[in-house]
């Protein structure tokens, strides 16, 4: 075959026989694999998060950022407590916020006013627990210690504010104070609703406002935090008192979790730490508690509806 490749004068055939070395030494090199990786097999499951996410929402009883300052302790130690959950804290920024996300059932659990725990039976919530205290749960009204009112009848043209409409110890039960003393609340004032406790306090202090209603634990809060604005002001009147704080979790919670967080809750005063995060949280104990115990808000909310509400 190479002496043909050599032969001049056959130009063809080793034109022919050229391409045709040329094509097997490819198809040699063709012939030669690639080793592709076999697939790899194993019997340990994915990597996955066995971690359970409960939101606990809480009402504003202060500012978002007070809030997370004094119930996150409280949710760390639902963590410890509850092997496998996480809780998350959900403030909101007034009233209005925090009753939009209860009505949708955005929290598993949440800590509302016994106005929204009477609500939120049907929203698909139940009480399983509450605060202690329950004479610490009344209106208080604040003024400047300079202001000329001394009676509810001084109000009489003036501004009131409270931090919602649906704030029960800073609104409604205020409200149905003055109307049993002699003001009738849609035409002898102005109200002026201005989202949190706090705000209703810094009212009355900047004059923005001639009294203003919150309830005590805020007081005693804004007394902490604010002592300079605090000591120009003081407490003129309180209502009668009601039932505490509610918690309530929504019915779709695994029974036995619902069981857990309560025993934790009603335990706390039970331990040193538990009585600090308490303190945490101004108040002293969770008590157990059910819907039945919230029949006394809807006996208020009918007197309410009755004496303040049929005024406008």
């Amino acid at each position: 075959m190479f002496e043909l490749l050599k032969c001049p004068q056959r130009p063809a055939i080793r034109y022919l026989l050229g391409l045709a070395v040329v094509c097997l030494l490819g198809l040699a090199g063709c012939s030669r694999e690639e080793t592709t990786p076999a697939p790899q097999y194993t019997n340990k499951p994915a990597v996955t998060d066995p971690t359970t996410r409960y939101i606990f929402a809480v009402h504003p009883l202060q500012n978002p950022q007070l809030l997370h300052q004094k119930f996150e302790p409280l949710m760390a130690y639902l963590e410890t407590q509850l092997p496998g959950t996480s809780f998350d804290l959900e403030t909101s920024s007034d009233y209005a916020d925090y009753e939009r996300k209860l009505r949708v059932g955005k929290s598993h659990f949440s800590l509302p006013n016994p106005y929204h725990a009477a609500l939120s039976r049907d929203w698909g919530y139940h009480v399983i627990a509450k605060m202690g205290n329950d004479e610490l749960f009344r209106g208080v009204f604040i003024v400047r210690k300079d202001s000329p009112i001394q009676t509810p009848a001084d109000l009489r043209g003036k501004v009131v504010a409270y931090p919602a409409p649906t704030a029960l110890a800073a609104a409604m039960m205020p409200q149905l104070y003055l109307q049993k003393n002699g003001i009738n609340v849609a035409t002898d004032i102005t109200n002026k609703y201005v989202g949190t406790h706090n705000s209703s306090i810094m009212n009355a202090y900047l004059h923005q406002s001639d009294i203003s209603a919150t309830w005590p634990t805020a007081w005693q809060a804004f007394e902490k935090s604010n002592p300079v604005e605090a000591a120009d002001l003081k407490v003129i009147w309180q209502t009668p008192t009601l039932i505490q704080n509610a918690i309530v979790a929504r019915n779709d919670v695994p029974p036995e979790v619902v069981a857990q967080v309560k025993r934790v809750l009603i335990t706390l005063q039970d331990s040193a730490p538990g009585q600090q995060l308490l303190k945490g949280i101004d108040t002293t104990r969770f008590v157990s508690a059910s819907d039945s115990d919230f029949e006394v808000v809807m006996t208020f909310m009918a007197e309410f509806n009755r004496l303040v509400k049929n005024q406008k």
